[in-house]
């Protein structure tokens, strides 16, 4: 509720109204998606008049929220990977295997600090995620050689081209984290012949081959950091290969 009543200060009731809560929304949170302005403003704001409503302060207020449009779950072949990561600038390597190899947002990796990776153990903590809850990582030994050959060891682990640490956001609701990296990214992607893939797909390219290689939606969650089994499902319904044998007992498929 803060960033709510920060923003409305001692207004009266009668005066927030649909225009209002939304306007407010896309002031505090210029950069997020319409599900972002939706659970961080519009939501706590439409909370507070309905309470009021049913203490009969105010009139109640129908707020049409926008629908969320559905996830597409896009991911790449281990093949694939190897091409994008053949074809990233040696500066953007490192971070890019990790994001395929962790499943770490790039706002949790781009600015993480050295002291919250223990190589030698192989692991990685996210003080700060999404929602709001630190989690470890066990990182994969490809992981632990990209970041073993890293120069320095203090500071932010991850470096622009010219060795320094990328720009940090000026607001704490700025989810742009992805921008920093969007051209060089996309650049590779073009070297290796991939398209319609964007940085965040890496987290979903990481959920799918969890999920194929151990059929494991706990833990999956665990280390994903979703809150719920529906955030974690949409990869098991994309890898049904397990079930072919089921398609395959079908009689009339066989004539």
């Amino acid at each position: 509720l803060n960033p709510v009543i920060r923003h409305f200060g001692t207004t009266p009731l009668v005066k927030i109204d649909l225009e209002a809560i939304e306007s407010g929304a896309a002031k505090l949170f210029p950069y997020a998606a319409p599900s972002t302005r939706n659970r961080q403003f519009i939501t706590p704001a439409v909370a507070v008049i309905r309470h009021a409503a049913e203490r009969k302060w105010c009139e109640p207020l129908i707020v049409r929220r926008p629908r969320a449009s559905e996830s597409i779950v896009r991911w790449i072949t281990y093949e694939e990977a190897d091409r994008l990561l053949n074809a990233c600038s040696e500066h953007l390597k490192p971070l890019v295997s990790s994001l395929l190899l962790t499943g770490a947002r790039i706002g949790e990796l781009l600015w993480l600090d050295w002291k919250y990776v223990d190589l030698p153990r192989g692991h990685m903590s996210l003080p700060k995620t999404k929602n709001g809850e630190p989690r470890g990582i066990p990182l994969a030994p490809r992981v632990v050689a990209a970041l073993a050959n890293l120069k320095h060891r203090d500071g932010e682990i991850f470096r622009t081209d010219d060795g320094k640490p990328y720009k940090r956001p000026k607001r704490t609701d700025d989810t742009s984290a992805g921008s920093r990296i969007d051209t060089a990214f996309k650049a590779a992607c073009r070297r290796a012949g991939i398209e319609n893939f964007r940085v965040h797909d890496c987290r979903h390219t990481w959920a799918t081959w969890h999920y194929m290689a151990n059929r494991d939606l706990g833990a999956l969650m665990r280390l994903g950091g979703w809150k719920s089994e529906k955030m974690v499902l949409r990869y098991a319904h994309v890898n049904v290969g397990e079930l072919a044998h089921t398609i395959e007992a079908l009689p009339w498929g066989k004539t």
